[in-house]
């Protein structure tokens, strides 16, 4: 099952109805989109096999909800569409794997999902998920399609008894930079392990983790990132840093951070699996063009130091090019070759689903939780990909505050506020957001690199120009189990 959205492209070339099995010409689906007034971007669900018979009733939702202005094309895309095609699959599950649809969802269903996720998400992210399925069971119930709602609620508020309603206290979800270095290397990337139970491909699971570990991106942000935005090593010198912007969540802009040794394990992946998973598509990738399921651009253009992608006389600034946009573009090289502007692909050529890369760090945890090492991640922490953002923000908090305590009484002590300076990094709409990483940067006191090339180099490894082994033992010194790891409200 797949979330997609309408795109219509140009009207050119065929199209076969995978239920009746039928070529239409794209102009007329074209045509059909326009009469019915269906607008590019609307999400709707279809699976595997491509039909959507399934998954009717929950398009049917999508649609109404944005023809009654109930929510905004970006809204159902990022909530609705994703939490509810998540839940159908879960559903689905209980039931063996039959294709029943949303409205067979019971009780003890929304229960047993509620239990399997409240172990992986903080309580204010399964109360979203809750917001999206009660606004589509309470429609379903007006229209029709179930006698009643299957959320238990209460009192005149109708109150809804699933989801808890207090803020639970955590304990800090973050890892230390060996811990770190550890689950990329032995989990993500497989170091050690048989090949028989290796990643697939471990040099591009790693340069994703690493992605996120040092520079704070978020799970969709990083898997969307385009291969233009991380440059090739040789362009870099050794004390340089990478700086590109990023549109992330709530439309906020931000700079993201690339080190040479960053840029050095993405390049390995992108001449090696990268290069051949390309290759190997470009049949399917041909396909895709030749249907119009492709955003086909012109080129990547730089006019005063900003990158832009040309699209007919279109330039889009890299930094605005959005997700959806990112997940199909694809540009014709000369000599024919068909290369996505996404850094990470997969077989299809494309960029892999979200849900896959929740499957990668799912077998990454497996991998270190079997060896008993001593730095694998502390029981209490569910290692997903957002636990790297939150390891890189302490982690970098930690390291300003250290910096901003040695420059005590300096001139520009205000101007490099750490707070302020984490905030931006990560792309925060509000300070307060920020301050939740405070108390556990405060406790963390092992000696933290200076800068962010110091912790890069911690999770890539050393080069000669580094720090002697005394520095390296000091830096590592927090990996030990006595170093308290103090809870936290995230």
């Amino acid at each position: 099952m797949r979330v997609v959205q309408v795109q219509r492209g140009e009207p050119t070339g065929v199209v076969t109805d995978p239920g009746s099995q039928q070529t239409l010409r794209w102009s007329s689906v074209v045509e059909t989109l326009d009469r019915h007034d269906i607008p590019d971007g609307l999400p709707f669900v279809i699976d595997e096999d491509g039909s959507l018979t399934g998954c009717d009733k929950l398009n049917t939702y999508l649609l109404t909800a944005w023809r009654q202005r109930a929510y905004d094309l970006r809204s159902l895309r990022n909530f609705h569409a994703y939490h509810l095609a998540r839940l159908l699959r879960f559903v689905r599950a209980r039931n063996g794997g039959a294709s029943v649809d949303l409205t067979a969802t019971t009780t003890e269903d929304l229960t047993a999902y509620r239990d399997a996720r409240q172990e992986e998400v903080q309580s204010t992210t399964l109360a979203t998920e809750f917001g999206c399925f009660a606004s589509f069971f309470y429609f379903a119930t007006q229209v029709g399609w179930m006698q009643r709602d299957p959320i238990p609620r209460w009192g005149r508020n109708n109150r809804n008894t699933l989801i808890s309603h207090t803020r639970r206290d955590r304990q800090a979800r973050f890892l230390k930079a060996a811990q770190t270095k550890y689950f990329l290397e032995a989990g993500l990337r497989g170091d050690g392990y048989d090949p028989a139970g290796a990643p697939s491909y471990p040099e591009r699971d790693y340069a994703y983790g690493l992605l996120l570990a040092t520079t704070g991106l978020r799970r969709e942000e990083c898997a969307y990132l385009l291969d233009a935005e991380v440059p090739a090593p040789g362009t870099m010198d050794a004390e340089s840093v990478h700086v590109f912007d990023r549109l992330g969540k709530k439309q906020v802009t931000r700079s993201i951070y690339i080190t040479p040794q960053v840029a050095h394990a993405v390049d390995l992946y992108r001449q090696t699996e990268r290069r051949c998973m390309v290759l190997a598509a470009q049949g399917r990738l041909r396909s895709k063009v030749s249907s119009g399921t492709l955003l086909v651009v012109d080129d990547i253009i730089e006019r005063r130091g900003k990158r832009y992608v040309a699209i007919g006389s279109q330039r889009i600034p890299m930094a605005t090019f959005s997700n959806q946009q990112r997940m199909k573009a694809v540009r014709m090289l000369d000599d024919g070759t068909i290369d996505p502007l996404a850094l990470f692909v997969s077989r299809s050529g494309l960029p892999p689903g979200l849900e896959r890369w929740n499957q990668l760090f799912t077998d990454a945890r497996e991998r270190v939780q079997s060896t008993g090492h001593h730095d694998q991640p502390p029981s209490h922490v569910h290692v997903t990909p957002h636990t790297m953002r939150h390891s890189y923000a302490v982690r970098m908090l930690a390291a300003l505050m250290a910096g901003g305590r040695s420059r005590q009484g300096g001139p520009y002590q205000l101007l490099a506020n750490p707070v302020l300076t984490v905030k931006q990094l990560l792309g925060h709409a509000s300070v307060e957001t920020t301050m939740h990483y405070l108390h556990a940067a405060e406790t963390w006191t092992e000696d933290v690199p200076a800068a962010l090339s110091a912790t890069t180099a911690d999770l890539v490894g050393h080069t000669e120009s580094d720090p002697g082994p005394d520095a390296e033992a000091a830096a590592q010194d927090g990996a030990s189990d006595s170093d308290p790891q103090n809870g936290v409200v995230w």
